[in-house]
């Protein structure tokens, strides 16, 4: 099992999480077995059921989980044992009975069989987000999800669980977590101390594979989704970035661009849209990174009639961004801004940067030192560097327009920006 220690000398509080590599649900092949142990464990272990666990968790301001994906506890250190023991209790001493297992199997074979007899109820039809659904960016090619059935409901047995358990549940498929006041010497003498009666097993090999397939927009166009009622447009621009993935090396520059042009109070979309226009309360560029290469969402809000006019000024901001070199004093500004955040995420007891980093700095192949030189290249950007990135990552030729308001006070104000289709809620094409 591999471990991740995050000290914090002289922390009164500990935190430990062991997280299990069950597979993730639409991936998951068992879903039987999975319903059954997560059931299962909700109702505590062998040695304390849950009601035990809720009355000393309480008394002591702690808590202690278990799940079918993983188990954790924190509280004060001088509860460190006593949550532990807990906690090592559903890894080792799991409720798996004949009785509970025939029990919900039962429950679930109903609820299945129940499911098919009753009509599927229409849920409320959102068509944007239909719409946007359809012109992703990346086409995923995955095997379908298995759904749960009620004839293996009926089959299922004891053994079957324990299986999916020593499958998934055991050291050699699972990493941890440690925070607090810990040395290396005293996580280890712990974690050995506690998980001794845990018997070991095989990391789990899974041989299926997502694979994605690009469906990049090739010009600029418009989708207009009828609000009658809406006196506001809500406006939102996609467009794809191509390569920027988690950890990559041109990260550092991605989030200095995007923080310049739209994320932030002081970004030149809220500055425009907001405080110099005065059209919406906000305007935001969301930039992600992903392993499919990433992508932006440019968002506002407007009155109706100023739909255009908000949309005209986005696309001046994006040009603007590939055309103009930033001041030194904003570039200083947003460097700035990017260091507090980033040196803030460090300090936090379960810090995401930290943790996150450990969990795949195997998987990226990043070096060592990689989260103590990202300030370093935060600082060595140029204002060069930032209108280079623009040029390649900020498209306003290429991307996707999706906005929902008032279709009459709208009509009419679009066409210049490129084609446009309009729709009622439902999706029937109007024009």
């Amino acid at each position: 099992m591999k471990v991740f220690l995050i000290k914090k000398s002289g922390y009164p509080k500990f935190r430990v999480s062991i997280d299990f590599g069950v597979p993730l649900i639409p991936e998951e092949r068992e879903p039987e077995a999975r319903k059954i142990l997560a059931d299962i464990l909700s109702k505590g272990t062998l040695k304390y059921d849950s009601d035990t666990i809720k009355t000393i968790t309480d008394f002591y301001a702690s808590t202690v989980g278990g799940t079918v994906n993983g188990v954790s506890c924190a509280g004060m250190m001088s509860q460190l044992e006593t949550m532990m023991t807990i906690m090592v209790s559903y890894i080792t001493a799991p409720k798996i009975s004949d009785e509970l297992v025939r029990d919900f199997a039962q429950k679930s074979a109903s609820r299945v069989r129940e499911s098919k007899k009753s009509p599927k109820k229409e849920l409320p039809r959102n068509f944007m987000a239909t719409l946007e659904d359809s012109l992703t960016f990346y086409k995923a090619e995955s095997l379908p999800k298995i759904e749960e059935r009620a004839e293996v409901y009926d089959t299922i047995t004891k053994a079957s669980v324990i299986s999916y358990f020593n499958k998934y549940i055991n050291p050699d498929n699972s990493y941890c977590i440690i925070s607090g006041n810990f040395s290396i010497e005293e996580a280890d003498s712990l974690l050995t101390n506690s998980l001794k009666e845990w018997k070991g097993g095989q990391r789990s090999q899974e041989h299926f594979t997502n694979s994605y397939t690009p469906n990049f927009p090739q010009t600029r166009k418009i989708y207009v989704v009828d609000k009658p009622d809406a006196v506001q447009s809500k406006i939102s621009v996609k467009w794809p970035l191509g390569d920027a993935f988690p950890y990559g090396d041109n990260e550092p520059l991605l989030m200095v661009m995007n923080q310049i042009y739209g994320d932030g109070y002081l970004s030149n979309l809220n500055k425009n849209i907001r405080l110099d226009k005065g059209l919406s309360y906000g305007a935001k560029n969301f930039l992600s990174n992903n392993i499919t290469g990433g992508n932006c969402t440019s968002t506002t809000m407007v009155r109706n009639e100023m739909t255009a006019y908000a949309l005209e000024n986005i696309f001046f901001e994006m040009l603007r961004m590939r055309n103009e070199l930033v001041s030194e004093e904003t570039l200083k500004m947003a460097k700035n801004g990017l260091l507090g955040d980033f040196s803030l995420s460090m300090s936090n007891i379960n810090s995401p940067a930290i943790i996150g980093f450990g969990m795949v700095k195997d998987k990226y192949n990043l070096p060592d030192d990689y989260l103590k030189t990202y300030p370093e290249k935060l600082k060595s950007i140029t204002a060069d560097d930032v209108r280079r990135a623009a040029q390649k990552y900020i498209k306003p030729y290429e991307c996707l327009v999706f906005i929902e308001g008032k279709v009459a006070d709208i009509k009419g104000t679009l066409e210049k920006y490129g084609a446009v289709e309009y729709y009622t809620s439902d999706g029937k094409r109007i024009y």
